[in-house]
């Protein structure tokens, strides 16, 4: 009876936890497409690509692939595939939904392959998976949680067995791992290199020999080594050909510590009206691993207790990730790094606490509280600010039609909504522009850049820049090009103020209007021939 009731127990999750998928996959559905700060970025781009590789000689005056083996490659690269069957807003909608069925079933593939009994808390992922760095656009970090679960998964299930083709499905996880994000690499590596001391001393203690156990974790970490020479050879390449710009800004230790009880990475929209939902999912971790040390205890005294060791073993890197959140800036290498490490808190601490918690009465009530909030957070988040973004996203898309192909488009930006730093991207993700706003390709870690030994000298009448606006530009090339469109977005009455003064003449003399949306968050300015 036992037994067929856990059967029971396990078929029922397994319903929940497709029902929840769902209905997260539904509710993406709600609008065009789904806004971030980003995302418009990685849309445009992907389109660039598609288009630099069909041998587009404007754009390429323009851009240029980077051959630097960046870690940024992941979702770019599904976009353009995506996109080359889809318009952008689906070929979005395709990478999104790939991202939450993604983060569903690789998480409940790690639960089970570290404890089966376990499973039907794996659905407590599903408030994990729409980060704040999601919703700023971090695709390829948010991806890579999806890399770092099954490739964890699929080592622990495979690492007894030595079939070549398990090594090659290997090298090509760990290597994809690396196209999406170093960060998560590093802990991949580190967590693969761990789970093969415990697995060093298992063995030990079984047999009690200790040149066979040396002989066995030598093997193992070798070929740890091995199928990581690529990605490893790609790190070395990408550090010698890039260069960031770290600051010293960091956050007080304080602040930090309230990040992790209020669940910082999940807040994405208002800080205040949404921490009161978020950190109860930190409590509710808080009360799995207090019931599991608890019960654990208890059986310990009966002597009865059976330790889950293996699931133990991610503690390390959670604790390792604490103490690099308090002692690395915020602003180093590529800059958001408190937020990236208090993510990979949460996520290291989630497959910690779900895969050691002992089954109980109290844990359905704990998950159903969990998905409670969860999805009312969806719906807060969707009712609230993704609905007015999207607005947005669209009238600013609806303007491309209005423009001609491989024209050069300069973007004003005139949101109060600093979420819409690149939303002019919006307008190039179905047709071939320059819009000479692109963070993307001024970084050096993306696939697009600027191809500087080629780009022209940009001019808007005779001039490289206007009062303060400024535009990429070569004014040493003998060629010249002028530029085409002018998108004004956002609050655009802020065009009669003061400072937009040489802007506002520029417009009424040397341009007319071409697209003015309903409610003026668009106009589109074309030049006169």
């Amino acid at each position: 009876m036992l037994k067929k009731f856990h059967y029971s127990q396990l078929a029922e999750s397994k319903y929940l936890f497709y029902f929840v998928l769902v209905l997260n996959v539904v509710l993406l559905c709600f609008t065009r497409f789904y806004p971030s700060m980003d995302g418009p970025a990685h849309l445009y781009n992907s389109n660039i690509l598609n288009h630099l590789i069909r041998g587009n000689t404007t754009l390429s005056e323009f851009y240029s692939i980077n051959t630097v083996p960046i870690p940024n490659w992941t979702s770019h690269f599904l976009l353009s595939i995506f996109h080359i069957v889809l318009p952008a807003w689906l070929a979005e909608k395709a990478l999104l939904v790939l991202y939450v069925s993604g983060m569903a079933f690789s998480f409940r593939f790690l639960i089970k392959e570290l404890n089966p009994e376990n499973i039907p808390l794996s659905i407590l992922i599903f408030p994990f998976i729409y980060s704040f760095l999601f919703h700023l656009g971090f695709y390829n970090f948010s991806i890579s949680f999806i890399l770092f679960f099954t490739t964890l998964g699929f080592w622990l299930r495979s690492q007894s067995d030595e079939k070549i083709y398990n090594y090659f499905i290997l090298l090509l996880l760990i290597t994809i791992t690396y196209f999406s994000n170093v960060l998560v690499f590093g802990f991949l590596g580190l967590s693969i290199g761990l789970y093969i001391l415990y697995f060093v001393f298992t063995a030990y203690s079984n047999n009690k020999n200790t040149a066979s156990s040396i002989r066995f974790g030598s093997k193992k970490l070798l070929v740890l080594f091995l199928v990581s020479i690529p990605s490893l050879t790609f790190l070395m390449i990408f550090y010698t050909n890039v260069t960031f710009f770290p600051s010293g800004q960091n956050y007080p230790v304080k602040e930090l510590v309230k990040w992790i009880n209020d669940a910082r990475p999940f807040i994405v929209y208002n800080y205040v009206g949404e921490e009161i939902i978020t950190e109860q999912f930190f409590h509710v971790l808080l009360v799995l691993v207090a019931i599991s040390f608890f019960l654990k205890n208890k059986v310990r005294e009966k002597g009865q207790y059976h330790n889950i060791r293996k699931a133990d073993i991610i503690s390390i890197p959670l604790f390792i990730s604490t103490v690099l959140l308090f002692i690395i800036p915020n602003g180093s290498s590529a800059g958001m790094m408190s937020d990236r490490y208090c993510l990979m808190i949460f996520m290291l601490g989630l497959i910690w606490i779900v895969s050691r918690a002992i089954p109980g009465k109290l844990n359905p009530i704990l998950v159903c509280i969990v998905l409670t909030l969860h999805i009312g957070l969806l719906f807060k988040h969707l009712n609230g600010t993704i609905r007015k973004l999207d607005a947005d996203a669209v009238t600013i898309n609806k303007a491309e039609s209005y423009i001609v192909e491989n024209s050069i488009v300069l973007p004003i930006n005139l949101s109060d909504n600093w979420l819409e730093s690149h939303f002019s991207n919006y307008l190039g993700v179905d047709k071939p522009m320059i819009i000479l706003e692109n963070y993307e390709a001024s970084t050096g870690w993306f696939p697009i850049k600027w191809n500087s030994e080629n780009i022209p000298n940009v001019l808007l009448g005779d001039k490289n820049s206007i009062s303060g606006i400024h535009w990429i530009s070569n004014s040493n090339s003998e060629k010249i090009r002028q530029i085409n469109d002018i998108l004004l977005y956002g609050n655009t009455s802020k065009i009669n103020d003061p400072n937009w003064k040489e802007l506002k003449e520029l417009l009424s003399s040397d341009f007319k209007l071409k697209y003015n949306a309903e409610n003026n968050y668009v106009m589109l300015y074309e030049k006169i021939l």
